[in-house]
């Protein structure tokens, strides 16, 4: 039932300008941020980091499949029910300054992606095997919207503090740049 739900859930919100991203997502300073990637690839303990690092202002509101959503010209994360064996949720809806793509790394490093390399990740972490081609339409749209206006990076780190800094160092700039 939980997993039907999901995809009845991201069916309808295609429909409604939006997607699922298996990522964790934090907000801090009025901002989301999207941390995904393969199972196993650190995205919770990421998060968490934040957390240690930035105190109670970092907010993980969805650990596992937050909604995105553009409405008026702005992007949105959304906490939705879907939120992994650790059950963290949040009902909130907060501007989407970034998504990051985490890789396991000898050093903390991080650099923004690109176009099909971008488009590559995102395919990567959502559904879209869908049986009708409308829904695989919005989808592609969607993404495709998506990589040209927010800022998508990959992150190559260390479990550690100062990975968190460099990725919300790095994103809120870009964020900046692009007037988000």
């Amino acid at each position: 039932v939980y997993m039907e739900s999901g995809f009845q859930f991201y069916r309808e919100l295609l429909k409604h300008n939006g997607i699922l991203l298996h990522s964790s997502a934090v907000a801090y300073d009025g901002k989301a941020y999207l941390f995904s990637g393969p199972c196993g690839m650190g995205k919770s303990t990421h998060t968490r980091l934040w957390q240690q690092t930035f105190g109670e202002e970092a907010v993980v509101f969805n650990d596992d499949k937050p909604a995105i959503r553009k409405i008026d010209g702005v992007y949105y994360a959304y906490g939705t029910p879907w939120c992994g064996k650790d059950g963290i949720n949040a009902n909130m809806k907060v501007p989407l300054a970034g998504i990051c793509f985490l890789k396991r790394g000898e050093e903390n490093s991080i650099r923004r992606i690109h176009g099909f390399e971008a488009a590559k990740c995102i395919m990567a972490q959502t559904l879209h095997r869908f049986k009708d081609e409308s829904n695989l339409s919005l989808m592609l749209s969607f993404v495709d919207r998506l990589i040209e206006e927010i800022p998508i990076f990959e992150l190559k780190n260390l479990p550690e503090p100062n990975a968190a800094r460099l990725s919300y160092q790095t994103m809120c700039q870009a964020a900046k740049e692009v007037g988000l």
